[in-house]
């Protein structure tokens, strides 16, 4: 499932070669996908002026000529990917389901599963719900230490389901909750509430720390994600613990465990990450 550090990348690669230009045609070659897409139709001749993100969606901020905003909240789903072409673009393939063309150029949409959501709105999705009801993003300055710590002080239920829960902080799905607490060496299934404040400041930077090597490698690749470029991630080559179960860990050498937690795979080294 794309996550943060891949939203990111998509973000950036889409970003140098659209914003500035004007929504000339959409085409949806479906009727649905995870929601109806007759809204999208209402950017047609609305100029690109922004391209933002929030956790996991991807914000298009389009303007009119009298200056007034829409806003195109993209959610890719499980599978979901953009890509961005140049005339002439390459003929349709299969699961690639919507296009919005920008002149000479194309944003494509492909999602096999068809779980991603398009929504074309007239106010900042940022600003309701459920985009207003997550945590705060972790590069954000006003996420500090303190207010970090005070978060999970607020439940009792481990840190590795409040990491994926996103109340706390945002961005950190499967992969990266399970490498962040294996860098702050601090157990999955210890509560919250009981995580001191070095510990919490700990997993903080592990948390900026692992979403930022992501980025920077272009997103982790499981099954179908590509960045705008086409180019695979390469995050999930450099895992520490994530789906290494019975390999030796990277700084003690003991067999990396599998547990199952809050219904997701949990990967932990029991040494270095002692409850």
């Amino acid at each position: 499932m794309p996550e943060l550090p891949e939203v990111e990348v998509t973000r950036r690669g889409l970003a140098p070669h659209l914003i500035g230009k004007t929504v000339t045609e959409v085409v949806a070659r479906v009727g649905a996908l995870r929601g109806f897409l007759d809204c999208l139709p209402n950017i047609e001749g609305l100029r690109l002026v922004s391209l933002e993100r929030r956790a996991k969606v991807l914000i298009w901020v389009f303007e009119n000529d009298q200056g007034a905003r829409t806003w195109l909240a993209s959610h890719m789903g499980m599978s979901g990917s953009w890509r961005v072409y140049d005339r002439p673009w390459p003929e349709v393939q299969k699961h690639e389901h919507v296009d919005l063309v920008f002149g000479d150029t194309v944003a494509r949409y492909r999602d096999p599963r068809r779980f991603g959501a398009m929504t074309v709105m007239d106010a900042d999705p940022r600003g309701v719900p459920p985009l207003s009801r997550l945590g705060p993003e972790p590069f954000d300055e006003a996420l500090t230490e303190s207010s970090f710590f005070n978060n999970l002080k607020k439940t009792h239920r481990s840190v590795k389901q409040v990491l994926l829960d996103g109340s706390a902080v945002v961005g950190c799905g499967n992969i990266y909750a399970n490498e962040a607490l294996f860098d702050a060496r601090i157990h999955p299934t210890k509560p919250a509430d009981r995580l001191s404040r070095p510990q919490c400041a700990r997993l903080l930077e592990a948390v900026r720390k692992v979403l930022s090597s992501a980025i920077e490698a272009g997103g982790s690749t499981l099954r179908d994600f590509h960045g705008a470029d086409g180019a695979s991630g390469w995050f999930a080559l450099q895992t520490s613990v994530y789906d290494r179960e019975g390999e030796p860990c990277p700084i003690c050498g003991t067999p990396i465990r599998r547990i199952v937690l809050g219904q997701r795979s949990t990967y932990f080294c029991p040494k270095c990450q002692k409850k």
